[in-house]
């Protein structure tokens, strides 16, 4: 039987965005496999960066036969294709294997067995998928920042831009966090987190409506 640790990485690519969204199903899925996490690296960066601090440090404190549990492909890679493979030969390198929600073929990887049960074939197969679906979330990374561009020169052209907009639920939340600096005394930093929202989108909010002295 092969010991491992499992080292689940979270990541999200904004202050606004929660890394953890996807913790608790990836505890219920590794549930399945009588298995709990052993390490969690939580970070908010661009998938598109190699440079990130926990996965750096994820890779650092693994072992071999330790595995990378992600909720989706894209949680671990959105490189460019040079990169990914820089990413991916430094994890073999260190004889760690890849679990992602989104890639069946690798859930086997979570059986306490010999690897060799799994088969030359299927691990093929597996590295075929995973190469697939990290091409994708490249493309996918690339196709978004293009439209986002795209969208910016046009409403540049029509003198409609006014740079990046909170949604009535986040403005609502900034709100909200005002309130608790000025009426409940809190620090913004804690007004921020009682409303919901990250930091650096509330003191975004305090800027942009010259909040700044509260």
């Amino acid at each position: 039987m092969i010991k491992f640790n499992i080292r689940v990485y979270l990541r999200a690519s904004t202050v606004d965005q929660d890394p953890l969204r996807a913790k608790e199903e990836i505890i219920k899925f590794l549930a399945h496999f009588n298995l709990t996490p052993t390490h969690y690296y939580i970070e908010q960066v661009s998938g598109a960066s190699l440079n990130r601090k926990e996965l750096n440090r994820l890779i650092g404190d693994a072992q071999p036969n330790d595995i990378i549990v992600v909720e989706q492909v894209d949680r671990l890679t959105r490189l460019s294709s040079i990169d990914w493979k820089t990413l991916k030969a430094t994890i073999e390198n260190k004889e760690l294997k890849i679990v992602s929600l989104d890639l069946p073929t690798s859930h086997l990887f979570l059986q306490k067995t010999d690897q060799s049960l799994v088969g030359d074939i299927l691990g093929h197969v597996n590295t075929l998928l995973l190469e697939i679906l990290a091409t994708t979330a490249r493309k996918d990374y690339e196709d978004r920042k293009r439209r986002q561009e795209q969208g910016i020169a046009k409403a540049k052209a029509a003198g409609k831009y006014k740079g990046r907009q909170q949604s009535p639920e986040k403005l609502k939340a900034c709100e909200q966090a005002l309130e608790f600096v000025t009426v409940n005394k809190l620090s913004k930093d804690k007004a921020a987190k009682a409303a919901g929202i990250g930091v650096a989108t509330f003191y975004r909010y305090l800027k942009e409506n010259n909040h700044n002295n509260k």
